[in-house]
């Protein structure tokens, strides 16, 4: 059964191969015609504009078509396992953990290659500055001063820094402290990436014998916090070249920025896999992951494979026990959700028998003994399989190759009308030919005339709609009438300050140091409100954007088509034809804009609505001064009257004074941040993406017509009147016919069985 679905995988990725190959060869013939054309004598020098230009680029643009699947789950849920897996090795090392977690992305190669893509040195140090707010002992530095970690000095100071600080400023929410990791892993790893770091973004390529050298880098967090992206290629398992799977390291990550960094990428996938470890269910983090997927609106996208370990149950029914309850925990998110239950790394091991070290060995051997596990992994990885390459199958057939083949169609049509025309010009006499091109021209002013009101039109429009969604942007981010800024505004007075979670803190170190704490708290709950709130919500505005953008063009294009095949009709009639153009092609714009591929032919991504906020030291500055009046005062007090030590008391008034300000603060920088980035995604996004739509809508309702806008008058006397001449040109422009007729076929046949596939 394994191998015969294995087998139907294959065909599937073959079937594919091989129609995307077909593809190209039509677009190479199609080429090929225009070359053709331009031998008929006097017409060398013809061009066919953007017919010309589409079937230039249309190899490029099948080559960067990419289907994405992310694979997410909590740490150590066997992610990593999983993706080596479906690769048949083991080539993706486990992230560097929960604090500097990054996305790996896997694609299918040649050979093996990783290419590791790092942070510019001016990245490196705008993280360490933000991670520096509030930050202690920062007597060593002016400040205005931005830190620079090429310097000796500020290196060894920092250390030193840091090597001070209490046990209550490395644990936040009883993890790692986010922004103390991030320190100590830039000075950690440094002298290792000096040599790989530069003021651009550097590339490092890892290839052959050497690929294994950047498991070096992305399981190890001090060095880790350098990059900023990871894509390996490798030459092996069933996956095609056109597929990227992404190791999304760590939904339960304790950093809000790198769940925003997970959130980018989801948004470019086509199918999530979210990975379940059977040692310890859904936990509270899944749950509010998958919350956010759902809030993003992109859950009808999502499978979920429960990883399990076979010395981890006591039997099959306890494990069938566990899938039965994740099953009911997620229906509360996603009703019916489609769950396959097998073992990652016994499948890896499966694939790697002969290559096994010795533990590895008896641990496969003992597993083996237990027939009811290993059949219900194989059972449930066949399963899994089928469904993976099926749907990835169909998802390439309609997502890759449909729009490609609409764009043949509609210049091969167009080249038939091209031939007709031009054909039925030649076949007439000297006189009944004038006739003929001066009915013609006189249609050709009139689509002339269609293709100006059009282009008015559509520029009239992109104006409109820009208003439009300069409306519904602020409406949506302004805190007077939106809901956005009012939320973030709001959690932020809202927070609640405990001050008497910190009194034991304000007795046995610094004042600055317990500051720092309460500001990092802070910081990583807007942080994480930004994220999980407040993200999703911009996504779905957008989500709600683009398909407003959609249905503005493709209702503003549908009376052109019906002007533009009048037009076409009554030239027939004129030309003593029944039909001017092909039927079984269809001339038609009035399908929606594939907003997919405008936003990719287009490169269109919205900006990242990054959590990290400017603060200003004024706040420590401040607090340390209010802290000094208030011992000031509780001196005087002493002269009069017998008190107890208020070193505690006066410490925490201070305290509360400091939050107080960090609110006002982080109020103002809110403000200034959303209304750049409203600015950013009005110009940067949607602006653009109304733009790139009608441009589309105007190539799609112009150009099956650009036969119809060449100077026919200027061809015929390029071919010249002599019989011989004509004669020549007939003979071309019947073989030109002839092999656009068997290009169309072959482009029906094609575009059939993409259907029946989809």
């Amino acid at each position: 059964m394994k191998k015969k679905n294995k087998a139907r995988s294959d065909s599937q990725m073959d079937a594919y191969s091989t129609l995307k190959d077909e593809i190209l060869n039509i677009n190479h013939d199609v080429s090929l015609m225009f070359s053709t054309a331009r031998s008929i004598p006097g017409m060398a020098d013809y061009h066919f504009g953007e017919w010309e230009k589409t079937c230039q680029h249309l190899p490029r643009q099948l080559a960067e078509d990419t289907i994405r699947v992310a694979i997410v789950g909590p740490i150590k849920s066997g992610k990593s396992t999983f993706l080596n897996s479906i690769f048949k090795g083991d080539y993706v090392k486990r992230g560097a953990g929960v604090i500097t977690s990054i996305v790996t992305r896997v694609r299918r190669g040649n050979h093996l290659r990783a290419k590791l893509f790092f942070k510019s040195w001016d990245e490196v140090n705008a993280e360490m500055e933000q991670a520096l707010v509030l930050f202690p002992s920062l007597s060593w530095r002016s400040e205005n001063e931005m830190i620079d970690i090429r310097q000796e000095k500020e290196r060894a100071e920092l250390e030193r820094a840091l090597s001070q600080l209490s046990a209550d400023q490395l644990i936040t929410r009883s993890s790692r402290n986010i922004n103390n990791v991030i320190l100590s892993s830039y000075l950690k790893g440094y002298q290792t990436a000096n040599s790989l770091v530069t003021m651009e973004n550097a590339v490092r390529l890892y290839e052959g014998d050497r690929f294994a050298d950047h498991k070096a880098f992305v399981g190890n967090e001090t060095l880790a916090v350098y990059l900023k992206d990871v894509l390996l290629e490798i030459s092996s398992g069933n996956v095609e070249s056109n597929i990227e799977i992404a190791d999304c390291q760590g939904s339960d990550s304790s950093n809000p920025l790198h769940l925003a960094m997970i959130q980018d990428y989801l948004l470019l996938t086509h199918q999530i896999i979210y990975v379940v470890s059977s040692r310890t269910g859904l936990r509270e983090a899944d749950i509010r992951f998958l919350s956010m997927i759902k809030n993003m609106g992109i859950l009808d996208n999502i499978v979920f494979v429960i990883n399990f370990d076979f010395s981890e149950h006591e039997s099959i029914d306890d494990l069938k026990s566990l899938v039965n309850r994740v099953r009911e925990e997620l229906s509360m998110i996603k009703p019916d959700p489609e769950i396959y239950t097998f073992s990652a790394l016994y499948n890896l091991f499966s694939v790697h028998q002969t290559r096994l070290s010795d533990k590895e060995r008896l641990r496969f051997e003992q597993w083996n003994v237990d027939r009811k596990f290993t059949e219900l992994s194989n059972r449930e990885t066949v399963l899994f399989e089928s469904f993976f390459y099926d749907r990835l199958a169909r998802k390439r057939y309609t997502l890759l190759l449909k729009n490609h083949i609409e764009r043949l169609a509609v210049i091969l049509s167009g080249i038939t009308d091209w031939i007709v025309l031009n054909r039925d010009v030649l076949a007439q006499d000297a006189d009944s030919m004038a006739g003929t091109l001066k009915k013609i021209s006189r249609h050709q002013q009139r689509l002339e005339q269609i293709k100006a009101t059009i282009t008015k039109t559509l520029n009239g429009a992109v104006s409109e709609i820009k208003k439009e969604l300069q409306r519904d942007t602020h409406r949506f981010f302004d805190g007077q009438s939106g809901n956005i800024a009012n939320d973030l505004e709001r959690f932020i007075h809202s927070y609640t300050f405990a001050p008497e979670t910190y009194q034991e803190s304000l007795k046995h170190t610094d004042f600055s140091q317990t500051l720092y704490l309460v500001f990092q708290e802070f910081k990583q709950s807007i942080d994480t409100y930004i994220t999980e709130t407040i993200n999703p919500a911009v996504i779905r505005f957008l989500q709600a954007r683009e398909q407003r953008i959609s249905e503005y063009f493709a209702a503003l294009i549908v009376p052109f088509d019906a002007m533009i095949e009048d037009v076409f009709d009554e030239l027939s009639g004129r030309l003593g034809r029944g039909e001017l153009f092909n039927k079984g092609i269809d001339p038609s714009s009035n399908r929606r804009p594939k907003m997919d591929a405008v936003i990719s032919v287009g490169s269109l991504r919205p900006p990242p609505l990054v959590a990290a906020m400017q603060y200003s030291t004024k706040i420590k500055t401040e607090a340390i001064m209010r802290l000094g009046l208030y011992r000031v005062m509780g001196n005087v007090s002493k002269l009069f009257r017998k008190s107890d030590d208020r070193e505690s008391e006066q410490s925490l008034r201070a305290l509360k004074d400091a939050i107080q300000r960090m609110k006002r603060e982080t109020g103002k920088s809110v403000v200034f941040h959303l209304k750049d980035y409203q600015e950013n995604l009005k110009f940067r996004y949607l602006f653009k993406l109304a733009e790139a739509t009608a441009d589309s809508c105007a190539e799609t309702a112009l150009n099956r017509f650009q036969a119809y806008f060449s100077d026919l008058s200027a061809t015929m006397a390029r071919i010249g009147t002599g019989q011989n001449d004509k004669a020549g040109a007939m003979k071309i422009l019947d073989n030109m016919d002839q092999a656009s007729r068997q290009l169309n076929e072959k482009l029906d046949r094609i575009r059939k069985q993409v259907e029946e596939a989809s």
